[in-house]
């Protein structure tokens, strides 16, 4: 070719027919992947919006289905049976008949299918034509192959995230086919997606019915501390008639004070037992307080009643220093008691014997004792001479389970101080702790908001705690309960009070006498062997005559309210905790 003949390439004419062929190829291609590019996309999306696990399946086959141009799809997951043999439970599917579906619906190692085989080596298995492979002659896969027309399959399985294999992907066509590497790379991000699924689905399936357990857990939890409160509270009852009658009965002057002392015992006794009720309410500070205007100097007072024992074992010599006249704060006196009651008991037991434990009682300056002050503090100091504690330990003091090294010193589960300091926050106070380094003791200082101060004594505190007994002559009461002492010392209090008091041990024995006792009150204890006091309520609320009119009043250790519930629907009139308090039981007799 000479330089005249010679053109530019750009100026050569195209070849039209090889370039609209080249072009059209290249459209298609693009077309291709540009819709599987859309159906993961699309896939991708449903599984971050879509929370059915099975909606999520189905999506999962139809684009395997889209992306290797098949006419059926299956997904798998790796499963034991009830002999703990694995298997692949078949979960989606599309294009599977019934009968094919059922005898693929689990599939094991040994099975003569792509998935068998693929189960058993965990790798890929492709039949190009199912009609050539040796090992599917004459069996029933390579009849169902038939009956739904597959001629061809392929099976990928699926690992999770740390290799283990959890299930299996499979496409069908209706013809020969062979997927093509660029299918089989889409196939393969197609099966991480659905292994991350499955895996995603069983391990949300593992918390469910963890937390499930759990639950149960909390039930059972629940349970026992109602029935070891219930089992708990038996006892106090007839401590408490015993003392009420004690009381009653009592005329000598000078025994006031031991009266007094084992009602506060009894009270604290009491309250602890309905702590058991409230462990699982100490973290979210749902504790019940029983607020009133409480005097400081008698909180003090009950808390080294409930301490002295720990105090004079140890030998320790005890000051207290409190301000002149009386101080009261809005508080629960039996639970500021148990706070200062914990206070000491801890500085008696993290202080060698022989050592010094000093209380003090503050105010603020400036405050006078005339004139409401709700805005001053008063400040109740409990300090030691005790192995103190490191700045390190000075943030596990208030916490849950918290203790102090070494930990043979004294026992307990750590829980007192975090309770306290709960209690204070809740009556709108403070507590802190300070020491100076290791044995060099301790001071926990309390600061609590101020009513007011009077001089004079209480009014409602003059003389003490002594009840009068009431008249109650005219009164028929029936008391059944099968624990002998709670029933005979509780008939007895009534006794004293004046009321004629039948007891019987039986439910049964008790409401066959009913008619012949015509108690205008019965006392029924609801946890009894063979007609327990429910179904004595119920018979009694069933029965004519004057039946109906009894008072039914409910003595129980279960305090919870789906207890009182089934009393109410029982037909009681009342659902009294052991162990009833005297006021309670005059309520009970006065009609109230």
């Amino acid at each position: 070719m000479t330089r005249k003949d010679a053109q530019p390439l750009e100026n050569q004419p195209p070849d039209t027919a090889g370039t609209d062929s080249s072009s059209a190829s290249l459209i298609a291609l693009l077309n291709e992947d540009l819709a599987d590019s859309r159906a993961l996309h699309d896939l991708s999306l449903h599984m971050l919006v879509e929370h059915e696990p099975s909606a999520l399946y189905g999506r999962i086959v139809e684009a395997a289905r889209a992306l290797l141009r098949s006419d059926f799809a299956s997904l798998q997951m790796l499963s034991t049976d009830s002999t703990g043999q694995r298997k692949l439970e078949l979960i989606a599917h599309c294009g599977f008949s019934p009968s094919a579906e059922e005898h693929w619906r689990n599939v094991y190692v040994d099975s003569t299918t792509s998935c068998g085989m693929a189960f058993a080596s965990e790798t890929r298995v492709t039949l190009s034509d199912v009609e050539t492979v040796d090992w599917l002659a004459d069996t029933k896969d390579l009849a169902l192959y038939r009956e739904m027309g597959i001629r061809a399959v392929q099976t990928t399985p699926l690992h999770s995230r740390d290799g283990a294999l959890i299930g299996m992907l499979s496409t069908h066509w209706s013809q020969p086919y062979e997927a093509n590497a660029r299918q089989l790379r889409l196939l393969d991000i197609l099966a991480r997606e659905a292994a991350d699924l499955i895996e995603r689905t069983r391990d949300e399936k593992l918390l469910r019915e963890s937390e499930a357990r759990l639950q149960q857990m909390d039930r059972m939890k629940d349970q026992f501390l109602a029935t070891l409160a219930h089992e708990l509270r038996n006892p106090l009852a007839p401590i408490r008639n015993g003392l009420q009658i004690l009381r009653l009965s009592q005329a000598a002057q000078d025994a006031t004070r031991v009266f007094d002392m084992l009602d506060r015992q009894l009270d604290h006794m009491v309250r602890l037992v309905d702590d058991l009720m409230e462990v699982a309410r100490i973290n979210s500070g749902a504790i019940r307080l029983h607020r009133g205007r409480t005097d400081l100097s008698a909180v003090l007072e009950s808390a080294l009643e409930l301490s002295r024992s720990a105090v004079e074992k140890a030998g320790h010599a005890l000051t207290v220093h409190a301000v002149p006249g009386a101080v009261y704060v809005d508080g629960d006196e039996v639970r500021l008691a148990q706070v200062f009651s914990n206070l000491i008991n801890n500085a008696a037991k993290y202080t060698p014997d022989g050592g010094a434990i000093d209380i003090s009682v503050t105010l603020d300056p400036g405050w006078s004792p005339t004139r409401r002050a709700s805005n001053r503090r008063a400040t109740i100091c409990v300090k030691d001479s005790g192995i103190g504690f490191s700045a390190d330990e000075q943030s596990l003091l208030f916490t849950l389970f918290g203790r102090l090294q070494p930990q043979t010193q004294g026992e307990g589960l750590g829980i007192g101080l975090a309770l306290a300091k709960k209690l204070v926050e809740l009556h709108g106070g403070s507590i802190c702790a300070s020491s100076e380094g290791k044995d060099k003791g301790s001071c926990f200082t309390v600061s609590l908001p101020v009513l007011e101060a009077i001089e004079h004594a209480d009014p409602a505190r003059a003389g003490g705690r002594v009840q009068e007994a009431a008249p109650f002559e005219a009164h028929k009461v029936l008391v059944v309960d099968d624990n002998h002492d709670a029933a005979d010392s509780l008939a007895e209090l009534l006794r004293v009070l004046g009321c004629e008091a039948t007891v019987f041990y039986d439910g049964a024995q008790a409401l066959d006498a009913l008619e012949r006792c015509a108690p205008a009150i019965a006392f029924v204890d609801l946890s009894m062997p063979g007609m327990d006091g429910y179904a004595f309520a119920q018979k009694v609320r069933a029965r004519g005559n004057g039946a109906r009119e009894v008072r039914l009043v409910a003595l129980t250790g279960w305090s919870q309210p789906e207890d009182r519930a089934r009393s109410d629907g029982a037909g009681f009139d009342r659902h009294l905790i052991k162990p009833v308090s005297f006021e309670q039981l005059t309520d009970v007799l006065c009609g109230r």
